[in-house]
């Protein structure tokens, strides 16, 4: 009889305790609701964050992408062959801006990351790997951005305004000749394990047979092997005064 009354006590003072505590334990209830609902909104923005980085990196789906995962220009209507153009073309100057003998090209830079986006797309990563001539004009900063951070390489950029540069970049070469024959442009050298140059051309010499269409860049072994190719749109000498016309016409 005394074992049953202790227990009977003994549940009285629990119901008691709980009951005492209660108002405690309610009133924390809001604030852990609230900080179970701020850490659902902060993994929900950090799955966005993470779906939008996936995109940058890949397409949603597995699929078979081209090289180039763009559109290329069309290669010039009338194309002859390297040793033809070295042999009747024209042997022209260059500049060489850039000479390291030494450079090794990275695997990866930190500017691909995917958190920046602009240059973390895979295809386009692969297919910049894949080449070891690169081509382009100092005709617009946006351009001369990707250009320089595509390559994973900076380069002096001259902006002659009287008569444009075309500026080539060749990894893993060293570059000997340059000549040209209508919409060709054929770079020779000896290939080489590592470095990098960049060489500047006068537009002016180029003087392409039809120059609505595209130039067809090689850059070839002295023996006439291709190596690599670039096309890239012919733009005039005069391409600053010119657009420096357009703009004044423009102006109320």
């Amino acid at each position: 009889m005394l074992t049953s009354k202790r227990i009977i006590l003994f549940i009285i003072c629990v119901v008691i305790f709980n009951i005492s505590i209660a108002p405690l334990y309610y009133a924390e209830e809001p604030d852990e609701t609230k900080r179970l609902e701020k850490k659902i909104e902060e993994l929900k923005i950090q799955l966005k964050e993470v779906e939008n980085r996936l995109q940058k990196l890949e397409p949603s789906k597995p699929e078979i992408i081209s090289d180039p995962p763009w559109k290329e220009q069309p290669f010039p209507s009338n194309m002859v062959q390297i040793s033809e153009v070295i042999k009747n073309g024209t042997k022209i100057s260059f500049d060489v801006i850039v000479n390291k003998p030494e450079y090794k090209r990275p695997a990866y830079e930190e500017h691909w990351y995917s958190t920046t986006g602009r240059w973390s797309y895979i295809p386009s990563r692969i297919h910049y790997a894949l080449h070891r001539l690169f081509t382009n004009y100092d005709i617009g900063l946006s351009g001369w951005y990707d250009f320089e951070h595509n390559m994973g390489l900076s380069i002096p950029m001259f902006q002659n305004e009287n008569d444009l540069d075309l500026y080539i970049v060749a990894f893993q070469t060293e570059i000997t000749d340059v000549y040209t024959l209508g919409n060709q442009v054929v770079v020779v050298g000896h290939p080489k394990r590592t470095g990098v140059q960049a060489i500047t051309i006068k537009t002016r010499a180029i003087n392409p047979s039809n120059k609505e269409e595209p130039l067809l860049v090689q850059l070839t072994t002295q023996s006439g092997d291709e190596i690599d190719y670039s096309l890239i749109s012919y733009m005039p000498p005069d391409f600053w005064s010119k657009k420096k016309e357009i703009l004044n016409e423009r102006k109320p």
